[in-house]
Parts: structure tokens; C-alpha cells; sequence
């Protein structure tokens, strides 16, 4: 694994004798790693897992038929909600990507605690909420689905807590950045089979545990986005992990802290959907680093 050295000089320290006058630099010590802002970024994961509306609160994803789909807590319904809800709270007309709803009478719906009143077409970003229980739209691929979430979701009540390697320094591996020169369409598929697209504006370049291994990096603003497999998925860790980095540095360094390799939400949620590695992101070598899986 690359070592990467820092030298700087932090003193000078002047020795007088006679006319003559000699100049030692003190040398400084890298920078030492910060465990702690690692174990709290790994304590606010687990808080985001745990709120209201983290992943373990979806308790629910139903693909949209083209037309009317009726939702509610009746199980006759092609979007059933939990018990709770009202038997019947809508239609949603599904066209292509596009998702209106049609609320049923008498039943309290909202949106931004708006009560809707009359047909209107919501998207990605629009909570619906009746009672306790949101919904709201989600395309995998090509299919246009909804995604329910109720903040007493048996998985969220039943949460025991994530599992995590031992945070090492040596796990914050230097790299570098290589731009394509153009930014590349990347086409892989989802856990449920549907094909998801994303953008790569090129690969890091970087040595672990002595192999020398490239990573395709998703664009995501700023950050590159790395969907990742390795020698321990399905075994020690999940069969797929996320990990983020900050924008290179001009010369193109970039350093991916695999101690803040994460699970994706799948791996906690069977209601959810997951892009898997890309092809150049399965990696044989082992990354006994960031968080395990819950079974081990």
C-alpha cells in the first residue's frame, strides 16, 4: 500500500557561535489520521438509518401499472399501504414517467401539510402523507414505481445496530485521479434487474494492500461515487459497498478513506433497489475495512 509522506518545517531552530549561525529544520510527522471524525461519521450513518424516514422505514415498493392503480391499506389495492390507513385513499394514473394522483373522497392526503383536494401530478420529491405513512414516486430503470414508508416499519423497530471493521489509517489510500476526455455515459444494472445510468468523468488509480487496482468514479457533484465490490463480499462484508471522495486536488490526488465504505440500503432493506459494481469496481482483493455484514 502507497505510504504517503509530508514534510514540512514547522521551526527553525538557530544555534549561535561567533560570526557563524546554523539553521536546523525540524521535521514534522505526517498528519495523523482523525479516528474520531470516522467513528462519528459512523454514528451519524447509524442515526440516518434510524430516523423517521432512513431506509428502515420504507415498507413498501410497488411498480405502477400503465393507467389507474388504486392505493390504500385494502390488500385488493395495487399500492397497498399499512393498517392504519384508510381502506381506499386514491388512484394514481400512471403515463409513461409521468404519475398523477387522484385523491379519493373525504380522505386526508397531503403534501407539505397541503390538503389535496383535487388530481394533480407528483413527482420524485413529493411526500405524500396520510396519517403516519408517506408515499411518494421512485423509477428503477425504465419503471416508475411507489415507495412507501412509515415510521413504525417493523425493520426499524427490530434495528439491532451496524457492524463495522476496526478503524485503521492504513485503509486511507492515496490515489490518483485520470480524467477521460470526455465524461462517459455507465450503464449497470440494479438488484431487481432494471438498468440504471449514471456519469463518470474518469478512474482512480491506486495501489492496495500491494495490488494495484483502477476504480470507475461515479460523478456526484463535487465528490467522486464509488460502487464497489471486493475479496470479502458476501462473506465477511455485503456483496456491494458505496464509498465517496472529495474532489481531487489539482494535480489529481485524491485519497478514498475505505474505513467510511458503507453498505447500501438494500443491504438493510429488501424494498429497496441498489446499482451494483460496474464491471471494473469487482475487485479480488480483500478490503477488510468500513462496515461488515449484519450477519457477521
Amino acid at each position: 500500500m502507497r505510504v504517503r509522506m509530508f514534510v514540512s518545517v514547522v521551526s527553525l531552530l538557530a544555534v549561535t557561535g561567533g560570526a557563524e549561525s546554523f539553521i536546523y529544520p525540524v521535521l514534522a510527522a505526517p498528519p495523523a489520521y482523525d479516528a474520531r471524525a470516522t467513528a462519528d461519521w459512523r454514528r451519524q450513518r447509524e442515526t440516518g438509518l434510524r430516523a423517521a424516514d432512513g431506509w428502515l422505514s420504507v415498507v413498501g415498493l410497488a411498480f405502477l401499472q400503465p393507467g389507474a392503480n388504486d392505493i390504500g391499506a385494502d390488500r385488493s389495492n395495487d399500492v397497498i399501504l399499512p393498517a392504519g390507513t384508510p381502506p381506499f385513499v386514491g388512484r394514481l394514473i400512471a403515463d409513461g414517467t409521468r404519475v398523477r394522483f387522484e385523491p379519493a373522497s373525504g380522505v386526508d392526503v397531503r403534501l407539505k401539510d397541503q390538503l389535496i383536494t383535487a388530481p394533480r401530478e407528483i413527482g420524485p420529491n413529493d411526500r405524500l402523507q396520510v396519517g403516519r405513512v408517506t408515499f411518494h414516486v421512485h423509477q428503477s430503470g425504465a419503471r416508475i414505481g411507489i415507495r412507501v414508508r412509515d415510521p413504525q416499519s417493523p425493520l426499524l423497530s427490530g434495528f439491532r445496530g451496524l457492524k463495522w471493521f476496526a478503524i485503521d489509517p492504513a485503509w486511507s489510500v492515496a490515489g490518483r485521479f485520470e480524467a477521460y476526455p470526455a465524461p462517459k455515459h455507465v450503464t449497470v444494472p440494479n438488484v431487481l434487474g432494471d438498468l440504471e445510468e449514471f456519469q463518470s468523468s474518469g478512474e482512480v488509480a491506486l495501489t492496495i494492500a500491494g495490488t494495484p487496482v483502477r476504480l470507475q468514479a461515479i460523478s456526484s457533484g463535487r465528490r467522486l461515487w464509488f460502487i464497489f465490490s471486493d475479496g470479502t463480499s458476501n462473506r465477511e462484508s455485503y456483496r456491494i459497498r458505496f464509498l465517496y471522495a472529495e474532489a481531487p486536488a489539482v494535480d489529481g490526488t485524491v485519497t478514498l478513506d475505505f474505513n467510511r465504505a458503507y453498505n447500501p440500503p438494500c443491504a438493510v432493506n429488501p424494498h429497496t433497489t441498489c446499482p451494483l459494481p460496474p464491471k471494473s469496481n469487482r475487485l479480488r482483493v480483500p478490503i477488510r475495512a468500513g462496515e461488515r455484514s449484519t450477519a457477521h
